[in-house]
């Protein structure tokens, strides 16, 4: 039992008629999971049941599923991954170092924030979680701040798509990023989306080679890609990008999560030795292609950078947020990231 002195103390509201419950999902219910959230919006490809499967077996991650509930009427659902980390539980929707972009809930038209993070208050006393990290497209600031939340501002570059004119997206291009693709062309490469379940092992070794001459380790293991590749291709929420050199080599890969509205730039691979043959510019100009072919219209880079501002994206701040509701967590928390940050620079210099 955590020390009453440990606690952080909860802003206390005056009462508001709108009140939401979490309620768990019955077995039947979480079985039809993707189903049930199909139309509701803020859905996205990181609430799906492929990438809840990624999380639980490479982040051992317990999924949880709620229903939000306003008076026994279904307003949306609301899903996450529950970790215990020594005396703290902690519950991520998602948390940081998932490689997920967003979760968080799914729901109606005229959603209140301040019923739902009230409810996520109720939550965290009934299952004494010492944590929540929260990241979703329905999580306004005020309400966030308001409720005791920090935010972390993650930087990103979003591109839209056009599926009407890709020669819309061609002339957003940075002309030196047309003249890579051009020459990259004219070289030979090409790019395929591949079903190989071999691809995961390129990918990662590929990345090994670049951390390397930067004297870092990579933060996930093999494994990582392997079951994303593993979950998301069969379910179609997958393109696996390699690109090919004229010789028939393998140079750059990526792998692009996405559903029906969005893409993420996920993971990634290069050999230094095909660099001069341009195949990572190449490569992002055909996962937007695929991509706008599909109908898919916002393509979300996962970062900033030189690099990634060559594709006519907009640099949008994100927020992820997160709350402790133990002083004893929030120090954890911090010496957490700390350790975590020193353990890739020193790992860089012993592999």
């Amino acid at each position: 039992m955590e020390p009453a002195p440990d606690r952080i103390a909860v802003p206390v509201e005056s009462p508001v008629s709108l009140r939401y419950e979490l309620e768990p999902l019955s077995p039947e219910e979480i079985h039809d999971w993707d189903q049930l959230i199909q139309p509701f919006q803020w859905r996205e490809v990181f609430h799906r049941q492929a990438w809840l499967n990624y999380i639980a077996a490479y982040h051992k991650a317990e999924i949880r599923y709620w229903a939000i509930r306003e008076h026994g009427r279904t307003i949306g659902y609301f899903c996450g991954g529950v970790l215990q980390r020594g005396p703290f539980r902690i519950l991520g929707s998602p948390l940081q170092g998932w490689y997920t972009n967003f979760m968080g809930p799914v729901a109606t038209q005229g959603f209140s924030g301040t019923a739902f993070f009230r409810a996520l208050d109720e939550l965290a006393q009934l299952e004494r979680l010492a944590i929540i990290e929260i990241e979703g497209h329905a999580i306004s600031d005020e309400i966030a701040l308001q409720f005791g939340y920090e935010p972390a501002v993650q930087l990103s570059y979003v591109v839209d798509l056009s599926r009407e004119d890709p020669a819309i997206m061609h002339r957003r291009l940075h002309p030196k990023c047309r003249k890579a693709i051009r020459l990259a062309e004219q070289f030979g490469v090409r790019a395929e989306d591949t079903d190989d379940p071999a691809f995961a092992a390129e990918l990662f070794d590929g990345y090994k080679e670049i951390l390397r001459r930067k004297n870092v380790h990579p933060a996930f293991s093999v494994e990582c890609p392997q079951l994303v590749f593993k979950f998301l291709k069969p379910a179609d929420l997958l393109f696996a990008i390699q690109m090919r050199d004229p010789d028939g080599s393998i140079t750059s890969t990526g792998l692009f999560p996405h559903d029906d509205h969005s893409v993420y730039f996920a993971f990634t691979g290069s050999r230094v030795a095909g660099w001069k043959h341009f195949p990572n510019d190449l490569m992002q100009w055909s996962a937007m292609e695929i991509a706008a072919q599909r109908g898919i219209r916002i393509y979300n880079m996962c970062g900033y950078g030189r690099f990634k501002s060559k594709f006519g994206g907009t640099l949008h701040e994100f927020k992820r947020w997160h709350k402790c509701y133990w002083r004893s967590a929030a120090w954890a928390r911090k010496a957490y990231e700390f350790q975590y940050r020193q353990r890739l620079r020193l790992r860089g210099f012993f592999h």
